[in-house]
């Protein structure tokens, strides 16, 4: 107990800092869209009752997320450069091989080169890692640490306010995991992706995709096969159709389907063929009342050492409701079902419930709850967690990290 009184204390010291550091700050806060440096921190305490995400044995602990980003705007006539840099430092009470000191940084150039020309240049850089049972890994001593580094290139031909827009978007990717035996997984990959957009009006778009990425590994990869070193080289092809919408004041989104494939160069691989859909949506039945619905189907590229491949198929609903001007209530779950190449199948499922409390107009006090849950079909894969948390937010503003260079 007295363990447990000291580390409040600690805590309860770093929170009162962070309420210092935003009243000194506060002055300087402006327009986000304006040019100018856009500092914004967290602060988040949690308690985990599974930490290492394990069927038996499970382990508890303490852990601080400390979350300092900057975002820098300047805008030169109609063009606009945004630099977005991340720290995301992971402190466990107990267990240091959880650990994690991840940094996140990403240069976006938005060119405005005619009339009916648009240019959008992306190059980002990261380190990090992947939390247990965000992972398809079984139990491993540390959790799985990568690092990545990528660019991209889109141009758009053609105004929103035109009949008609072309868009052709190339993408670099290049991999590296640091830990835990998977260098056989360091691949390079590269999209290119074009798209034709039909405008049925000011706020809806009929749209078609055509999008091309290949898997480029470093060298074999022996686990998968028993006769031999396996070449996890791959092309996948996607053929979508859909729709962008902003309906009225209440919806919005963009939905896809179509037909994606994944062909493995070595043929002794299992290739895919099959079903491909995002709907990414927002809906306000109320002003103060927000529900956001992910629905998606795709093919992943995965660790696990025993398969080439996993078919991902998910639904998210989150819903944030304002019980008062100060008070908001935030509720989410997510439904999400893997399917390997070979043998393993994965049925999960998250619940999310906050209560978030905007003590100032710069500052945000959430506290929350998390259960999460796995059930495999391969023995000793399953588990349950329950997380609590506190977390503080100054400046609150949305993390700018790259959409398309930042993953895995």
């Amino acid at each position: 107990m007295k363990e447990l009184g000291a580390m409040c204390h600690k805590k309860l010291g770093i929170i009162v800092v962070l309420t210092m550091l935003g009243g000194i700050t506060h002055a300087v806060e402006k327009d986000k869209n304006a040019p100018g440096f856009y500092p914004d921190i967290g602060l988040i305490v949690n308690y985990d009752d599974n930490i290492h995400r394990e069927e038996n044995n499970e382990d508890s602990d303490w852990y601080t997320r400390i979350n300092p980003k900057l975002n820098w705007v300047s805008k030169f006539g109609k063009h606009r450069l945004d630099v977005n840099a991340e720290i995301d430092y992971w402190r466990y009470q107990k267990h240091n091989n959880e650990d994690s000191f991840d940094r996140f940084l990403l240069g976006e150039l938005n060119l405005d080169i005619s009339p009916t020309l648009d240019v959008n240049l992306a190059a980002g850089y990261s380190r990090a890692h992947v939390i247990r049972g965000q992972d398809p890994n079984a139990a491993t001593v540390k959790p799985n640490r990568w690092e990545s580094w990528g660019a991209s290139g889109e141009a758009i031909y053609g105004r929103r306010t035109n009949k008609m827009q072309v868009a052709l978007l190339l993408d670099h990717q290049e991999i590296w995991f640091l830990n835990n035996g998977l260098g056989g997984r360091n691949h390079d990959q590269n999209m290119i992706k074009g798209s034709v957009f039909y405008n049925l009006g000011p706020k809806t778009q009929l749209v078609a995709d055509v999008i091309r990425t290949e898997f480029d590994y470093d060298h074999a990869y022996a686990p998968i096969v028993p006769a031999g070193d396996a070449e996890l080289d791959s092309t996948d092809m996607a053929y979508l159709v859909g729709i962008n919408w902003e309906a009225t004041a209440r919806t919005s989104g963009e939905f896809r389907i179509g037909r994606s494939e994944k062909d493995m160069d070595d043929s002794r691989l299992t290739d895919f063929s099959g079903l491909t859909t995002k709907l990414n949506m927002k809906w306000k039945p109320k002003s103060y009342s927000i529900v956001d619905v992910l629905l998606e189907r795709s093919t992943q590229e995965t660790k696990q050492s025993s398969t080439s491949h996993v078919v991902k198929n998910q639904l998210t609903v989150d819903w944030e409701h304002d019980l008062s001007k100060l008070l908001t209530l935030e509720l989410g779950g997510t439904l999400e079902n893997d399917k390997w190449s070979e043998i393993r199948e994965d049925d999960l499922f998250d619940l999310r419930l906050g209560l978030k409390y905007s003590l100032y107009r710069w500052m945000d006090v959430t506290v929350g709850y998390a259960f999460q849950t796995r059930d495999s079909n391969i023995i000793g894969l399953d588990y349950d967690s329950n997380t609590l948390s506190l977390m503080v937010e100054i400046f609150r503003q949305e993390s700018k990290r790259p959409k398309r260079t930042m993953s895995p």
